[in-house]
């Protein structure tokens, strides 16, 4: 598969760094920096906005640090300082006014002060242009503003890339997380309805997603103007080239890293406590919050990296330190096997209409799923349909050692993992697994029926003063036991002394006086 790249107009990161520190140092001619921003401008005729803007900026002040004090010079320069600001202010507040806010509103969302946009007004519409004083004040502080908001925070990012060259394992883990961030924040803007890139009311989610989108597709998409950009077709887009970033080695490892991580959005408990309201209390997920991730989990599924990240989720359960996130993985466990149950379902039933010439598109297959199971469109969470439920969860062999591991949260989702298994178990064989898992996490909820009974010790056995262990005669393996023989047996208190023939042939359980049937028993 082809690589994807973008096309910067710096020659390496070393030139991308010169040209901030020639910005932005004190010390520095700044006609050096303004040359090298020209000399990008025509490499790159379509420079970023944020380069674009401060090399507007930079010009005039150039300009104006060499210039002479005459009043027509001050007139050009009054005229090239108001442009610039205005191409400031248009360029970096485009995304905020792009979804209906005013110049004013969202200088304010961005730290812009209001003057500063009451300059570009007076340029565009005033009979006079503002003083040279104001102006250089507003030059200077849209430089500022420039630092933090874009060289700053693409100054850790800056980094060389040769054509060809293999990714190291952090690059690898690098887009892998930035994968995961993108399919979550896309599965809950899908959920959410929201239609247009330009819709998504958090500012900074919907600058990562494009910043995700731009480093991930590259050229598969124009993000030029986000109206025009939908969810939708991010999803589909990803779901055709997603297999290009999970070749690393570790990729199951970075991928549930990137999923069950501390900055997580899948298990984040303020996003469980917004959308769950009171139910995440009684031990069950909302259905709002459950399906803000189907479609990270069908992504999963569709890449074969959900049964790995089942057992991740698992592994959270088994933590002796049992915690809120232990429970919301064994939640999900539990949705995640309901919903594999109900695709096994569908896809028996359509691999016996094959023969009818059904439709197998997408669209279709889902109306087909929710005409067989009408309650899963309110409530369920639905996978990849093409997809067959992973040949491992329906052995039992591989479920075996997790239901036989001590796990204070195995009885949220064994019942939904038995029911799994090929060939089906017996209803009374699971039954009887799911009450003793309930029975191992919740002790409490089950009072002994039955008074204990008494644990002996070596003081019971010392409690006949006069027996002398000596007196026992001693036998051997080949010699018939007095017990067995109808002689005298020789107890103590609670103990009785048991044959010592023959221990080796013993099946396991007994001892060789039950062997031989004898009603004697040693405690």
């Amino acid at each position: 598969m082809c690589e994807y790249y973008h096309i910067v107009p710096w020659y390496n990161s070393e030139e991308w760094h010169n040209a901030y520190s020639a910005i932005y140092s004190e010390n520095v001619n700044k006609q050096d920096a303004l040359n090298l921003l020209v000399l990008w401008k025509a490499r790159c005729p379509s420079l970023p906005s944020g380069i674009e803007s401060t090399l507007s900026l930079l010009q005039v002040h150039v300009q104006d640090s060499n210039s002479n004090d005459d009043v027509a010079n001050d007139q050009i320069l009054r005229l090239a300082y108001s442009s610039a600001v205005m191409r400031f202010v248009n360029h970096m507040l485009d995304s905020e006014t792009a979804k209906g806010a005013s110049l004013y509103q969202a200088a304010r969302n961005l730290g812009v002060p209001d003057w500063v946009i009451d300059l570009r007004h007076d340029t565009a519409h005033s009979n006079h242009l503002p003083s040279i004083t104001l102006l250089r004040n507003a030059c200077e502080i849209s430089l500022e503003w420039l630092k933090r908001n874009y060289w700053d925070k693409h100054k850790e990012y800056i980094k060389d890339y040769t054509s060809g060259q293999k990714d190291t394992e952090n690059n690898d883990e690098n887009r892998i997380n930035a994968l995961i961030y993108f399919y979550s924040c896309l599965s809950i803007c899908k959920h959410c309805k929201i239609k247009k890139l330009s819709d998504i009311p958090d500012v900074s989610m919907q600058e990562s997603i494009v910043s995700d989108a731009r480093d991930l597709l590259g050229i598969l998409i124009d993000l030029s103007n986000v109206k025009t950009v939908s969810v939708g077709s991010l999803v589909n887009i990803m779901d055709v080239h997603a297999k290009k970033f999970l070749k690393a080695k570790d990729t199951v490892l970075f991928v549930n890293k990137a999923l069950l991580g501390d900055e997580s959005l899948f298990l984040s408990l303020d996003l469980v406590d917004f959308l769950s309201k009171n139910e995440f209390k009684k031990n069950k997920l909302s259905r709002r919050y459950v399906h803000c991730f189907e479609v990270l989990l069908t992504f999963l599924h569709t890449n074969d990296l959900l049964v790995e990240f089942m057992l991740a989720l698992i592994e959270m359960t088994q933590n002796c330190d049992c915690n809120v996130k232990s429970l919301l993985a064994a939640l999900w466990v539990s949705e995640i096997l309901a919903s594999l149950k109900k695709s096994k379902q569908f896809l028996a039933k359509t691999y016996r209409m094959d023969s009818d010439g059904s439709s197998n598109k997408k669209k279709d297959l889902k109306q087909m799923y929710f005409h067989w199971f009408p309650n899963e469109k309110a409530t369920g969470l639905v996978l990849d349909l093409y997809k067959a439920v992973p040949i491992k969860i329906t052995d039992i062999n591989f479920w075996q050692p997790i239901i036989s591991t001590y796990n204070p949260y195995l009885t949220y989702f064994v019942n939904d993992l038995l029911v799994l298994v090929e060939p089906e178990i017996p209803r009374e064989v699971s039954g009887k697994i799911c009450k003793l898992a309930k029975l191992i996490s919740t002790p409490d909820k089950f009072p002994v029926q039955f008074s204990p009974a008494k644990i002996y010790t070596v003081t019971d056995l010392k409690a006949a003063d006069d027996f002398d262990i000596s007196d026992v005669p001693l036998l051997k393996d080949n010699t018939e036991s007095s017990i067995g023989a109808g002689t005298v047996e020789y107890i103590t208190g609670i103990w009785k002394i048991a044959s010592r023939k023959s221990w080796s042939s013993c099946p396991i359980g007994l001892i060789p006086c039950q062997q031989e049937n004898v009603g004697v028993d040693m405690n």
